[in-house]
């Protein structure tokens, strides 16, 4: 097949109207931005992309009928938006006029118009912004309100004013003991549960920003983690009769509600931590799901129920908690196997693997091996990608 044989009758279609080829051209390349500084020989070349295709059509149209087609032309030309081309040289595409389009006849020529127009290929879809949630920021906002739902609950459940010096000493034995899980990690917890027994505001708030500082602690998520998760069910949570007198059920009530703060604040704050973590493979963020997923529904069917409207916050956090995990644990590589079949250094099996040597640190990391020189034909844990 031969070059007449592709490019066919040498016209341009569109919107009804045919138009004879006299010639065309088109501007293919690249945008560059070049970039030059005072005191430096060498140029800095910036590619920004493709260009915008455009095409220059020129030619005619021919006949006894040629004044009804050119006005049909001229209202193809003014009509908006983009249209279907078909062109003997560069194929079908939608286009845009852009330019000043020209019409022109002669009496000297008669029974013909000249036609020149340029066009713009505009094949690409409108590409309008898209809204995409902040799932990390929404468990962050989600966890605040919840935060404040469970402090303002203990606040109102821990009567302790009316309550004798021993009972209260009991009270604080209950909460001491709740929260033995973090004594060593965050410092003095005890002296400052000790100064502010007696105001239930500023000694929640001093309990969960303890509870709070673990996942500054340490280096890895996964110890963190299973510090929240220890604290989940800290505790015990007791009963006492209608009978009882009312001493000993304000002493219950009040133990009872630091139960349960020390244990939604831990639930709490491992989502919040959550979403400021980052994870390394898809595992360890289904892993840290399931956590947060598991402690914060331990709380909504504890023994202590709390009130709706701390409900309401908690289960708002679950959800953002597992929506943000999911979201960016989608885009992690999974942890898989993989068996060499020869000693080999780390440079050479990272290349192997991911062609990048420089990812070498992490299978000694991940695989203990002691010389990253020869790295053992065992079977070795490594990132999919």
């Amino acid at each position: 097949m031969s070059w007449r044989d592709r490019i066919g009758d040498g016209t341009a279609e569109f919107r009804g109207v045919t138009l004879y080829l006299e010639r065309g051209s088109i501007s293919p390349g690249r945008r560059v931005q070049v970039h030059e500084y005072p005191l430096r020989d060498d140029p800095y070349v910036e590619d920004l992309g493709r260009k915008l295709r455009e095409w220059q059509v020129i030619g005619y149209l021919l006949g006894e009928d040629y004044d009804i087609q050119r006005n049909q032309l001229a209202d193809a030309l003014e009509l908006p938006g983009a249209f279907e081309m078909r062109h003997s040289y560069y194929d079908t595409h939608r286009v845009v006029i852009t330019g000043d389009p020209r019409i022109t006849e002669s009496t000297r020529e008669g029974g013909m118009a000249r036609v020149s127009f340029t066009v713009v290929r505009a094949d690409d879809s409108p590409r309008y912004p898209t809204a995409v949630a902040d799932t990390q920021q929404v468990v962050a906002s989600t966890a605040e309100s919840s935060r404040l739902a469970i402090l303002d609950e203990f606040i109102d459940a821990f009567e302790i004013v009316e309550l004798a010096v021993d009972r209260v000493e009991a009270v604080e034995a209950t909460i001491l003991g709740a929260i033995s899980e973090i004594e060593g990690i965050v410092g003095d917890v005890t002296g400052t549960i000790a100064r502010l027994i007696r105001t239930p505001a500023e000694l929640g708030a001093a309990i969960l920003s303890s509870i709070g500082q673990i996942k500054n602690m340490f280096g890895e998520p996964g110890r963190a983690l299973g510090v929240y998760s220890a604290l989940f069910g800290t505790g015990e949570v007791r009963s006492t009769s209608f009978s009882a007198p009312q001493q000993t059920r304000l002493e219950t009530q009040a133990q009872n509600a630091a139960v349960a703060l020390i244990r939604r604040g831990a639930a709490v704050e491992a989502a919040e931590a959550s979403a400021e973590w980052q994870y390394e493979t898809r595992q360890q963020a289904v892993e840290t799901l399931e956590v947060i997923h598991q402690g914060i529904t331990e709380q909504l069917s504890g023994s202590v129920p709390p009130l709706p409207q701390t409900t309401q916050r908690l289960v708002s956090l679950r959800a953002a908690a597992v929506q943000d995990l999911r979201r960016r644990g989608t885009a992690l590589p999974e942890l898989t196997r993989y068996t060499p079949n020869a000693r080999m250094p780390a440079l050479v099996l990272a290349h192997r693997l991911y062609g990048d040597a420089r990812r070498d640190t992490d299978i000694i990391r991940r695989n203990n091996v002691r010389h990253p020189g020869s790295v053992p034909a065992d079977t070795l844990e490594v990132l999919s990608e």
